[in-house]
């Protein structure tokens, strides 16, 4: 991998590869779109908003003179929604060398979805669940040997402030809505190293990582509270290709393929909380999501040939 003299990537470091990047219309999700594409990938954008979407999508490819980037719109705090667009992309793309499982929000009052989830647990957590999973084929179909597939789950540093209650992943008792973000971002990194386990690091790596506080809309949905939240964040925060930066090392790194089930702040491997490295949580959290979400996860993942016990297909 070419790069430059102050660690930026290439302009083609990724050329030929395919990315997937969900809430790709604002933020580092953007930041990250543009600077995939800068280097020669292939990205789907997926966001909630069409005409917002198309905008971003336009703009870059505008910038930067490629035709190189593609979307599709999904409300993704919806079960239905993530199985459609999983099925959408399976039609379009054959292959997927990196998924970026980024769409999130902090929901300051607890709201249920029309399929009666937790509307911060679904989004946050769940549907990163779903999702990878429905992809697993076309993620599989990438690996080359030596050159695994990547999945990248953007956590927060917030989950040290998790408590999570597997008996009450969605705080039908005692909601909070910082607690609720954070249990979330505490199961993302559960679920990376999860999936690690349970998958052939030579065909699969599965990897989450902190981005920063980002200059973003981030907690502005949420009225005159998210404005003063979103005020506070603002005084320490990174813009946006900052906070992308790590997503797209791990993506290109070959320091990022030689482990999995890692998280990762400012492109180092760092120890994530206590709770977040019980190999017993993990576990129990992946039965769970995957009662929840109606799957048979590891039924999928023995499909898609990505398996412990694949070795001989690496």
């Amino acid at each position: 991998m070419t790069r430059d003299d102050d660690g930026a990537l290439a302009d083609d470091a990724l050329a030929g590869k395919v990315v997937v990047v969900t809430g790709a219309s604002d933020g580092i999700g953007r930041a990250a779109v543009r600077e995939f594409a800068r280097t020669g990938a292939t990205v789907m954008m997926i966001g909630r908003n069409e005409a917002k979407t198309a905008a971003a999508a336009s703009s870059i490819m505008s910038e930067l003179g490629r035709r190189t980037i593609m979307w599709e719109i999904a409300d993704l705090s919806r079960q239905d929604a993530v199985r459609d667009v999983a099925r959408r992309l399976r039609s379009r793309i054959p292959a997927i060398d990196v998924l970026v499982n980024n769409a999130g929000a902090v929901f300051l009052e607890r709201a249920v979805t029309a399929e009666g989830l937790e509307r911060t647990f679904a989004l946050n957590h769940l549907q990163y669940f779903t999702l990878t999973l429905l992809l697993l084929h076309q993620l599989s179909a990438a690996a080359t040997g030596g050159a695994p597939a990547r999945i990248i789950s953007v956590a927060s540093r917030a989950h040290r402030n998790a408590r999570l209650d597997l008996a009450d992943l969605q705080l039908a008792h005692g909601f909070r809505g910082w607690r609720a973000y954070a249990n979330s971002k505490l199961c993302n990194v559960l679920f990376a190293r999860a999936l690690a386990d349970r998958t052939n690091p030579s065909r699969l790596v599965s990897h989450a990582m902190h981005p920063g506080v980002v200059s973003s809309r981030f907690a502005a949905n949420n009225g005159g509270r998210g404005r003063l939240m979103r005020r506070v964040m603002d005084v320490v925060a990174v813009t946006p290709a900052q906070g992308a930066d790590t997503i797209v090392w791990l993506a290109s790194s070959n320091d990022a393929i030689a482990s999995s089930g890692d998280y990762w702040v400012k492109r180092t491997q760092t120890p994530p909380s206590i709770a977040a490295r019980n190999a017993d949580t993990a576990s129990r959290l992946w039965t769970e999501s995957a009662r929840i979400a109606g799957i048979d996860a590891d039924a999928l993942i023995r499909e898609a040939g990505v398996g412990l016990d694949t070795s001989s297909n690496a």
